[in-house]
């Protein structure tokens, strides 16, 4: 083997890590700079197994709310949450877990089709989902009586 043929392939692994970071840092600027994003943990079932929580970025839409995987290559959100098919909304304060952290808040909603999706995000956050459910034009929802 040619003493160059080591370092060549280093530094070609190294450019290939440099732009694979590049591309995921610079999907996540993107997402999270897009009006009404913000921080939200996800409870979603593993590729390989049971449900966890999954971190990511939460964006209001008219009609929807996507949920956007954090440190992800997909440019789509890897959730959508139709309002039309939210049947009910709840929300719970969650106490910090470290001393001088903000409390969260759980929001879990229970879909039309019995499917429960829980998120976690700030107080904020919970309060801006609430009313954006709450608000919803007239017949966007089903069963809206306006």
């Amino acid at each position: 083997m040619n003493d160059l043929s080591i370092p060549v392939l280093l530094v070609g692994i190294g450019v290939l890590f440099v732009v694979l970071a590049v591309a995921v840092i610079g999907r996540q600027l993107f997402v999270s700079r897009q009006r009404g994003a913000f921080d939200c943990t996800l409870r979603r079932r593993g590729l390989t197994g049971p449900e966890s929580w999954q971190r990511g970025l939460m964006r209001f839409g008219t009609d929807r709310v996507r949920w956007f995987r954090a440190f992800s290559m997909r440019l789509s959100p890897s959730a959508v949450i139709h309002r039309r098919d939210i049947a009910e909304m709840d929300r719970e304060r969650l106490p910090a877990q470290v001393p001088g952290d903000e409390d969260s808040c759980l929001v879990v909603f229970h879909l039309r089709d019995g499917q429960e999706i829980q998120a976690i995000v700030d107080l904020s956050a919970g309060a801006a989902l609430n009313s954006w459910w709450e608000a919803a034009p007239t017949g966007m929802v089903i069963g809206d009586a306006d």
